[in-house]
């Protein structure tokens, strides 16, 4: 009984971090401000979660895992290659920024700086390496490490300067995808190209508004969280 409990609160608390945070931005919102959202102290926040840090890599661990689930839904087929899933993703990413403005907020913010880019770095590594997502390859986990942290920081810097260079969601999803499996992943032409091909299959079957419901939905009691 108690462990549910503490299932509940966590699942109240991620919930209420990823509203306040959506309304107002990742750096107006205080331990203190969720804590009162929660109805609990801030000390039995801080129990939970000792650090802002850690409470915001779990709100953006369930993004990226919500995500995940949906462009596999979207996928056609279940063999489609996963670097393919990879461009849909990002492709993804971007356009909730575009559908929704506080969503919007949240990605740009980690996208602003070397010190946000580097948690959005290492959140998804982490999220990566929990999915184990590389097991069924022979990479050079180094190479991916770093291919993760180049690609993250010129699809973040971008998505920052749209305005500035014009680029589509989908174009930026194609740089981040080619330059992520030519430069780390070492991949040939053709198998870039196949990838690009299959994640815009996917793109073409996504449904943003679909998308969307289920991040805003994510944390209902309904919904496996990570935590």
């Amino acid at each position: 009984m108690a462990r549910r409990k503490n299932y509940k609160r966590r699942r109240t608390i991620l919930s209420n971090t990823f509203h306040l945070i959506r309304e107002n931005g990742m750096d107006s919102v205080s331990f203190q401000m969720i804590a009162e959202k929660s109805g609990i102290s801030k000390s039995l926040l801080q129990s939970y979660y000792p650090h802002k840090a850690s409470l915001i890599a779990d709100v953006v661990r369930n993004i990226l895992n919500t995500l995940d689930k949906q462009v596999q839904k979207f996928s056609v087929s279940k063999e489609v290659e996963v670097w393919a899933r990879a461009k849909a993703f990002i492709y993804t990413i971007e356009m909730l920024g575009v559908y929704d403005e506080g969503l919007k907020r949240i990605i740009t913010e980690v996208f602003k700086s070397n010190e946000s880019l580097d948690f959005w770095s290492k959140t998804i590594n982490d999220w990566l390496k929990e999915k184990q997502l590389f097991n069924h390859f022979d990479f050079d986990p180094k190479e991916v490490r770093m291919g993760i942290a180049f690609s993250v920081t010129g699809v973040g810097r971008l998505y920052y300067d749209n305005k500035q260079y014009g680029v589509s969601p989908e174009e930026i999803a194609d740089y981040g995808t080619k330059a992520f499996m030519y430069s780390f992943l070492h991949s040939s032409k053709p198998t870039i190209e196949k990838a690009l091909k299959e994640g815009h299959e996917i793109i073409e079957s996504t449904d943003i508004k679909t998308i969307h419901h289920a991040i805003d939905t994510m944390f209902d009691e309904d919904k496996e969280i990570v935590c």
